[in-house]
């Protein structure tokens, strides 16, 4: 039997995943043998999610549940579900979906097409609710109860996965600050690389395993090997957390981008592009960096913004003629890509004019278009298309840039994982 929950928690308390470990304890201790569950982050362009638009799936093992068990879950789970959900919050829209083993097996297929449909677009409630009668679950609804649209969508998850280890406060503790050793994060970070990811971000000296919500959350550290996991929260000083436990996650992952032509991408998706440099970089206000790539369908703006900090660095050196892949999700007003990496895969030549005078190796002063240069020392000229081009090495080279922890989505893939799932 698998249950599915999303959409319980909000800005101001409470965490989905919480709500998940707690109802894995209560059923194992009711005789329920239950797999590692899942934590499921779908479309990050979804604008009325709660927070990180995650939700949690979970697999009762058993075989040959009888009527009375399948009531004893159902109960287990609408009690844990109504006790930490936060009903104030405006946009908590709480859901829950079951569905019978037999029903997921043989609507497996359907399940897939579902899951991408969550990763790649905006999924209504009512589509939610008739694919759900279609297959043959069940589901509660609390107030708009959007959230059986990320329940269905945990449910439905397949891999590629990574994991992610959340270790939980101490009730007492919840709304606190949290005091966690910097030092402690940094060594394990180190002595765990590459098989964890996203612990710290050294750009901008900043732990990343830390929620910043007053939630039940202490930490919550995200790897490719659950026992690296363990490892490597018996090496975080601090507070001592009340218990944790290890997810199956599609975070880290690139499933919510597809490769796309540009004259197919739409809005509130993810892509990869690749094209050609039409514009050069350019500001723009709020500290965003901008430019243009084309390939032959069209053209599209994309575009770094200032939380991306030195990303946007690497983003000013591109030059017209550089043909690159943009990773990254697609804002609808005014169209154009947030870039979350790029791959450079063509670096197009660069030159500068030499200013030294071919005939007595003076200094050249441009006089205009149509004059050229003058020479300052011999006083000849030289036609503005004469002037001879010196190459200039390019300040980057060839494979992938990436933006900081601290501006990365749950599901972008960081560079480190490329050759590792």
């Amino acid at each position: 039997m698998y249950i599915g929950i999303d959409d319980t928690d909000s800005p101001f308390k409470y965490c989905t995943t919480y709500i998940g470990t707690l109802l894995i304890e209560e059923l194992k201790n009711n005789g329920y043998f239950v797999d590692m569950p899942k934590l499921i982050r779908m479309n990050p362009m979804v604008k009325y999610k709660t927070r990180g638009n995650g939700g949690v799936a979970i697999h009762v093992l058993n075989k040959d549940l009888s009527l009375n068990d399948i009531d004893e879950i159902k109960n287990i789970t609408i009690r844990i579900v109504e006790k930490y959900t936060d009903f104030e919050c405006e946009n908590t829209n709480p859901g829950i979906v079951f569905l019978d083993e037999n029903k997921y097996k043989e609507n497996r297929g359907k399940l897939k097409e579902y899951y991408k449909e969550v990763l790649y677009k905006i999924v209504s409630i009512d589509y939610a609710e008739k694919f759900i009668l279609k297959i043959g679950g069940d589901y509660i609804k609390y107030k708009l109860g959007r959230g059986i649209v990320g329940a269905l969508g945990a449910i439905s998850a397949t891999p590629p996965f990574t994991y992610e280890l959340l270790a939980y406060r101490k009730k007492e503790m919840w709304g606190k600050k949290r005091v966690i050793n910097e030092n402690s994060v940094i060594k394990m970070d180190k002595e765990t690389f590459p098989y964890t990811f996203d612990n710290y971000d050294y750009e901008n000296n900043k732990i990343l395993i830390t929620p910043n919500t007053p939630c039940p959350v202490l930490f919550g550290i995200r790897g490719i090997n659950p026992e690296i996991l363990l490892k490597a929260m018996n090496m975080i000083e601090g507070e001592k957390p009340e218990r944790f436990m290890i997810f199956k996650t599609n975070q880290g992952t690139d499933v919510h981008l597809r490769p796309m032509k540009i004259k197919d991408i739409y809005p509130n998706t993810g892509v990869i592009v690749y094209g050609r440099v039409v514009e050069n970089p350019k500001d723009i206000e709020g500290g965003h960096v901008i430019f243009r790539i084309f390939d032959n369908t069209g053209k599209i703006d994309c575009v770094s913004y200032e939380p991306t900090k030195k990303f946007r660095d690497v983003i000013r050196k591109l030059i017209v003629g550089d043909y690159i892949a943009v990773y990254g999700t697609v804002r609808e007003k005014p169209l154009g890509i947030n870039i979350e990496k790029i791959k450079i895969l063509k670096l197009e030549k660069k030159y500068i004019k030499d200013k030294k005078c071919p005939y007595c190796g003076g200094t050249l002063k441009a006089k205009g278009k149509k004059t050229g240069y003058k020479c300052k020392k011999c006083k000849k000229l030289i036609g503005y298309d004469e002037i001879r081009k010196i190459e200039v090495e390019r300040d980057l080279k060839i494979g992938f840039y990436e933006v900081p922890g601290s501006a990365r989505r749950h599901l972008s893939k960081p560079i480190q994982l490329i050759d590792l799932i």
